[in-house]
């Protein structure tokens, strides 16, 4: 595992940010997770990061891949404040468990379960999980910040009909709650859009169904603590399982939070907890919602939202 730290000393906070940039950006047409956004020109990454401050972090790991560590310093690193501690971590495919084989031709990652994986020698206490692509609001991180040291699991749900795209169909995956505040599973639905008033979702089993505007949906922002590591390697045995798999399977096979999560809420007698964020979430599936991303974020900013960050009083260019 390939891993790179800044020269701070190794103190880790309960308010550690992971953010899962390992992405190729396949639909959008390239690394999105690197391109820049509102009239501040930041990445996603920046604006959350942002908020993440303002909320007490001193902590953010990185997950990537080796080719994009380039970008990230130029269009990340550099405007981290000099009080915060980072870590970059590469996603590969070589680091799983030891009983864990997949086939040697194997290119594509392995998914965000694996990913975080890898960050496990980077990370003490308790952190947030989040993408590197999507903006999540203040909300989100403000309901994060009132978990300190909570060693029960959670996630940051959003209102489906604020997560939806204007140019195709987005997959989302939809909460069942045990109670208002309780995760009980996690459905994944695909090709999620507005015709007309409606919404509708597919999944393998249900095809084109009604979805309620106001859902809760996963836009995989979690909270963990260190409980998280033997779930995820429990996942990782069970889904590249060298006994099990043959080589054709183990190039096509991922595992993902939600998954670990499911195992967790079986395993566990802490039940995830959901906080529900009203802010709008957005990012860019597509490379058309660029302009709807460029327009909401330079609103925020006039707003006051990024004022660290276009003042220069938290995240500066360190170059």
């Amino acid at each position: 595992m390939a891993l790179l730290v800044n020269d701070m000393t190794q103190n880790f906070s309960t308010t550690s940010l992971v953010i899962l940039a390992a992405g190729r950006g396949s639909r959008f047409g390239g690394a999105k997770q690197f391109h820049s956004f509102g009239r501040l020109n930041k990445t996603l990454m920046l604006y959350n990061i942002c908020h993440a401050i303002d909320n007490g972090c001193q902590h953010v790991v990185f997950i990537t891949q080796a080719n994009h560590q380039a970008q990230l310093i130029e269009k990340v690193i550099n405007y981290l404040p000099d009080n915060i501690k980072y870590n970059i971590v590469f996603q590969e495919n070589a680091d799983l468990p030891s009983e864990c084989e997949i086939a040697p031709t194997r290119k594509k990652p392995l998914g965000t379960a694996h990913a975080l994986w890898c960050a496990r020698e980077v990370l003490s206490g308790n952190f947030c999980v989040i993408n590197a692509d999507d903006y999540y609001g203040k909300q989100a991180f403000n309901l994060v910040s009132t978990l300190s040291q909570s060693d029960s699991p959670a996630m940051v749900a959003y209102q489906l009909k604020k997560t939806l795209s204007d140019y195709g169909g987005v997959n989302r995956g939809i909460c069942q709650l045990a109670n208002t505040h309780e995760l009980l599973t996690l459905t994944e639905y695909e090709n999620i859009r507005q015709e007309g008033k409606n919404i509708y979702g597919e999944t393998i089993h249900l095809p084109k169904q009604t979805l309620a505007e106001n859902t809760l949906v996963s836009m995989n922002f979690w909270y963990f603590d260190q409980q998280i590591f033997p779930i995820l390697r429990q996942l990782l045995l069970n889904t590249f399982d060298a006994k099990e798999l043959n080589p054709t399977q183990s190039n096509e096979k991922e595992c993902y939070l939600p998954d670990a999560i499911a195992l967790l809420n079986t395993q566990s007698a802490k039940p995830t907890k959901v906080l529900t964020s009203h802010d709008e979430w957005f990012g860019v599936t597509y490379a058309a919602d660029s302009e709807n991303v460029n327009s909401k974020l330079s609103e925020l900013a006039d707003k006051g939202w990024f004022a660290s960050l276009s003042e220069n009083q938290i995240i500066k260019n360190k170059s």
